[in-house]
């Protein structure tokens, strides 16, 4: 009798053991997958932080009338962006134009930028 019952508080520490590994197991892989989350939530913040950087960037350079604006569409920027400055008169008052800065992101997406520009009788711009 007393050989059952060692046998059977060994067999339910056992199986404590057991449940208790699987646990630990969840609630480890629900860790890692949070860190996985968050890891890739900071990449994607600092990837569109540099693309709103490089569309104010562009926008600076739209106002100083770069001669960057006359060169093909699409500046290669450093960590796979692209951007593409691009004007377009407005059509009830001519004397306006809006300034559109694209970046494009390296893994899909993409951030515009839209500014009014006013342009005087003798053709230069206030902003």
């Amino acid at each position: 009798m007393k050989r059952a019952t060692r046998a059977c508080r060994r067999g339910l520490v056992l199986l404590e053991v057991m449940v208790a590994l699987i646990i630990l197991s969840l609630a480890g892989a629900g860790a890692l997958q949070l860190a996985h989350q968050s890891h890739e939530l900071d990449d994607n913040a600092r990837e569109w932080s540099a693309a709103i950087a490089a569309a104010e960037d562009g926008m600076e350079l739209a106002k100083l009338g770069s001669s960057a604006l006359h060169a093909p569409p699409g500046d290669l920027l450093p960590g796979g962006f692209r951007r593409q400055i691009t004007r377009r008169p407005l059509a009830s008052p001519d004397v306006f134009e809006q300034v559109t800065v694209t970046v494009f992101l390296p893994r899909g997406g993409r951030f515009d930028l839209d500014r009014l520009a006013h342009i005087a009788d003798d053709g230069s711009e206030r902003w």
